[in-house]
This record gives C-alpha cells, structure tokens and sequence, in this order.
C-alpha cells in the first residue's frame, strides 16, 4: 500500500491488534455473548486459512447469484465487484475516497477500539464509499458477500444536505469464512435515510458488523435491521443525535436456532437536545439458541427535551431457548422523556389451537405466529421480512 491516510490506519490498527484481549469475562462490552464462540481457538482456522467444510446455505447463495448478475452496490470480500447506483451517485474505491474524504474515513477507522473493528480497521483499503449529493433521492441496493477465511470490507455512505437515500442491504458470509465489516453513515442537515439490511451466514462461519450512524440536526432515519444466520454473530450498531429535530426509528429482528448465539449491541447517544429515538429489539429463540442484546442510551447534560426509549420483546419457542438483555439508560439531563422495557414470552398456546382446529398443523401455526410478531420490525420501509433461511 502506498504511503499515506489508509496506510496509516492500517498499520496503526495492526500494531494494536495484538495488545487488544478476545473477549473476556470480565469485559462489560461483551456481556451475555457466548465468550467461547469469540476465543482465539474458535476463530484460528479462520486466520490460519484451515475453511472448516460446511454444506452450503441457501439464502448465502442467493444472495451470491443476484450480486453477481450486477446491477446492484457489491463488495465481495472487500473488493469492489459492482458499482450499481444512480448516476448523481460518487461510487469510490477507498483508496480514493481517503485522498477525497479523508475525515469520514478518518473519523470512521481511527474509533475503532474492540478487537474486530480493529481488524476491520487494519484492511481499512478494502471498501468502497458512496456519496450522495445534496438535494438527491436515491435507491440503492447493496451485496457484502464474504468468501475467503477471513473476509473483511467496509463502507462508508456520504448522504447530502437535504437528501433522501433508500438502501436496502444483504450480507451473505459462507460457511467457513469470517465476515467482518464497519460500516460509516454521515448525514447531511435534513437528509433523510432509510435503511433495510437482511444478514445471513452459513454453518461454521462467524461475523461481525459494526455500524455508526452520524445524525446532525434534523436529519432523520428508518433502520430496520434482521439477523438470519447460522452461526454466531455479533452486531454493534451506535447512533451519535449531534443536532435538535433528529428522529431515529431503529428496529432489529434476530432470529436464532441451532445451539448458536447471536448477538446485538445498541447505543443512542444523545450529544444534543430537542431530539428523539426510539429502539425496538425482537428476538425469536429456538432449539438450545440465545439472543443476547445489550443497549445503552445515554443523554448528554445539555440534552435537554430528549425523547429516547429501547425495548426488547423476545419469543422463545422452546425451553432450552434463552434471551438475555441488558438496557441501560444514563441520563445526564433532567427535562427528558426516557425508558424501556424487557418482555420474554411463549406462543399462546389457544392461538395454536384455534389454528389447529382450522388445518393447520402446529408447525405452520407457529410459523404464522412468528411471522407476525416479526411483520413490525420492517412496516416502515414498506418490506416484508423473509422467512430466514
């Protein structure tokens, strides 16, 4: 790599790779994961290139076919494949997006502090950047497909003052590989995104994605976020309100079978007053599977007139199932509206029955069930959740 702001970065995060712990019993940040799953013996054949055989997952595949037919945003293990977006649209490499942005690329690498957005950070060359300029509405369609063993790409989304970006977004991580993404979005004054991401991975992978949204005054955003994968994950997602009039409508779905855990970190930092956010986190649970979440909002002293609220509503659909999840609120200010809530529940077993009395057998009843108590996750960006894989 030639001399300059990703070198840097990237040698810096390579350097301070090897002082930075696995995740530990003691590390707050990681509470509830599954410690084991995260271990530098769980995660060595990834390093090592030793791609444990897994069969493949059909929905990973899909993904796979429809970003290689093009005209989709596509990064496959880092590398830009296709540039598919609307002509107004500035699709960069990285390399040129830190000669042209070197503060968003900056301002996303260099917070990086964990363990694996440190090595997202240290290929910080693999990605691409997407500007949308002022005054634009746009839709944009994007494929992170990760292959290799250790497959790490990231993205930053440049959104104009005033404009109005819909992107809805797919990762596919085969089996074998780890997927490791950070992703950067920097809106504009009174722009607006809507964002929709469907994640997936096969048997015997691992992922990690960490998302940082940067939300000044009166921008506003829509997030709907589902985790469909076969193997353990982990999701950061942080939102820092730095301006008055922001309203973000942040949603997940986690859907966890198998004996696997997936696993979500939020926070909704409130740097500003006069803003709202609102975080709604469903789990569905089954077999020996866990959902752990931990969210933090916290608002700033000068926060005044704040409205923040998290809560997590889990559906266990058998008793070896567990949800576990930590909302924490610290409230600086004293002229807020804040608060959240747990809720873990069973299937109604009339609801069953009634289904069963009318031809259903249990399964699809079930089925149904979930189906519902997912459908709220997705209603604002106007998309149906799919079924999972």
């Amino acid at each position: 790599m030639k001399p300059g702001l990703l070198c840097d970065i990237s040698s810096g995060a390579k350097a301070r790779f090897a002082d930075i712990p696995f995740p530990h019993k003691k590390d707050e940040y990681w509470r509830f994961a599954d410690l084991k799953a995260w271990s530098a013996d769980a995660l060595f054949p990834h390093f090592s290139g030793a791609v444990p055989h897994s069969k493949p997952c059909g929905a990973v595949l899909d993904v796979e076919r429809k970003a290689l037919k093009g005209g989709a945003l596509a990064l496959f293990d880092g590398q830009l494949v296709s540039s598919g977006a609307p002509e107004c649209v500035e699709v960069l490499p990285m390399g040129v997006a830190a000669e042209k942005y070197p503060r968003c690329v900056s301002e996303l690498f260099f917070s990086a502090a964990g363990k694996f957005d440190t090595l997202a950070a240290s290929r910080a060359e693999n990605g691409a950047m997407v500007v949308v300029p002022d005054g634009a509405d746009v839709e944009i369609e994007m494929a992170v497909v990760s292959k290799l063993g250790l497959s790490a790409g990231s993205a930053i989304f440049k959104i104009g003052d005033n404009s109005r970006l819909r992107l809805v977004r797919s990762f596919a991580v085969s089996g074998g590989s780890f997927g490791v993404s950070m992703f950067g979005f920097f809106l504009g004054k009174n722009s607006s995104l809507e964002l929709a991401t469907f994640k997936y991975s096969g048997e015997a992978a691992h992922s990690y994605l960490r998302d940082d949204f940067s939300l000044p005054e009166n921008a506003k955003i829509i997030d709907a976020y589902a985790e469909f994968g076969l193997s353990p994950s982990r999701a950061e997602r942080n939102f820092s309100i730095l301006g008055a009039g922001v309203d973000a409508d942040i949603r997940a779905l986690v859907k966890s079978s198998g004996g696997i855990t997936h696993d979500l970190r939020t926070s909704q930092m409130h740097k500003a007053g006069g803003s709202s956010s609102n975080l709604a986190v469903k789990c569905v649970v089954d077999d020996s599977s866990k959902a752990a979440f931990s969210g933090l909002v916290r608002v700033d002293a000068g926060a005044q007139k704040t409205k923040a609220y998290q809560s997590c509503r889990s559906l266990s659909l058998s008793d070896s199932a567990k949800t576990q999840a930590s909302p924490i609120l610290e409230i600086m200010a004293n002229d807020v509206e804040c608060s959240h809530g747990c809720t873990v529940s069973k299937p109604d077993p009339d609801e069953i029955f009634y289904m069963n009395q009318r031809g259903l057998t249990s399964k699809e009843a079930l089925e149904l069930i979930t189906a519902g108590f997912s459908r709220t996750t997705f209603e604002r960006v106007g998309i149906e959740p799919p079924g999972g894989v």
